[in-house]
């Protein structure tokens, strides 16, 4: 009897549903990458569908139908010009390798020496399967992608029919259930999406700045390093850190200590602009998080869901606060 006069509880039943829709998640799980990519796409591709609609007067469908074709041609291009300047820039580190005149002094002697002790300790056989490897995941990467277009094409074309549907759910015996079930389903997808349109600014910036060091320090592949520091910046705070790794390598291949030191300059002010001013500036009228709140969820996260935690960390630290009504998001 306490089990049931506790379920007709209207806030004891809501977390049930909350109980429901994580262990579903996690039964989901090996369809994450999908089911996110999916529902980036789908919300971003409906928001830019309806401000082209407005622009240009045309359907609703042409209008979705544009934006895809669009973003499809610039994942393309992307992918074309990426794998160029991956290419190039693996070249030019084969021929710094096996260059005599670089390690011949000092600390770059122990380096390439370990670096030597290494490769020789490595046989012909275990870097084809690595490299298999690689390709493999890099082929179930671009799989999921295109899947997750496809299904959000799908889902934003045919969006009015399945929202008519779906009113069959909330008109059925268990119509409290599913109306829970809408409620904390569509508040997540509001904060997910509100949270990347901001970051997705952010990151526009963070690259503009990028791009304007790189064409002053003469960086060669500067389109290709534009779209690699674009889509490294999707990751908030962290991803600005990760694009050091390509950037400090290709600096020291073209110039000097001077060259890598100028770099990692210019990496830390962006950072600084990131943490102190941008993310707190465009942030502060959705979320009201100090940074260190905002670093620590971002490293618990990409333990508990890898790469997706530092992308999706802060939605669901945000949501939290907004379903306990610890602190309400004021963007949706």
């Amino acid at each position: 009897m306490r089990v049931l006069s506790a379920l007709n509880n209207q806030r004891f039943y809501r977390f049930y549903v909350l109980l429901t829709i994580a262990i579903a998640i996690f039964l989901l799980t090996p369809f994450m990458s999908l089911l996110l990519l999916t529902i980036i796409f789908a919300y971003l591709a409906l928001n830019a569908g309806k401000r082209v609609q407005r622009l240009t007067r045309l359907s609703r469908g042409i209008s979705i139908s544009l934006v895809y074709l669009v973003f499809v041609g610039f994942v393309v291009w992307a992918i074309d010009h990426g794998a160029n300047t991956l290419i190039h820039q693996m070249r030019s580190m084969i021929v710094m390798a096996t260059d005599s005149s670089w390690h011949a002094h000092g600390i770059f002697k122990e380096i390439y020496k370990n670096i030597h002790q290494y490769t020789n300790s490595i046989s012909t056989e275990q870097l084809v399967t690595k490299a298999l490897a690689q390709l493999n995941q890099l082929g179930h990467m671009l799989y999921e992608l295109i899947l997750a277009l496809l299904f959000s094409y799908i889902f934003c074309m045919t969006y009015p029919q399945l929202r008519n549907w779906s009113m069959h759910f909330l008109h059925s015996p268990y119509k409290k259930f599913f109306g829970e079930f809408y409620i904390i389903i569509h508040r997540f997808i509001i904060i997910l999406g509100r949270l990347f349109e901001v970051q997705l600014l952010i990151c526009v910036i963070n690259t503009a700045a990028m791009v304007a060091v790189l064409a002053f320090l003469k960086f060669p592949y500067l389109l290709g390093f534009t779209i690699l520091i674009f889509i490294l910046g999707l990751i908030p705070v962290v991803g600005v850190l990760l694009s050091l790794i390509p950037l400090t390598i290709t600096a020291f291949i073209i110039g000097d200590w001077h060259t890598v030191l100028a770099i990692l300059v210019a990496v830390a002010v962006i950072h600084a602009l990131e943490s102190y001013f941008l993310h707190p500036h465009f942030m502060s009228h959705r979320t009201h998080m100090p940074i260190l709140v905002i670093l620590l969820n971002l490293i618990i996260m990409e333990k508990i869901f890898g790469v997706w935690g530092l992308v999706i960390g802060l939605p669901i630290l945000t949501f939290m606060l907004d379903f306990f009504k610890i602190q309400r998001f004021r963007g949706a």
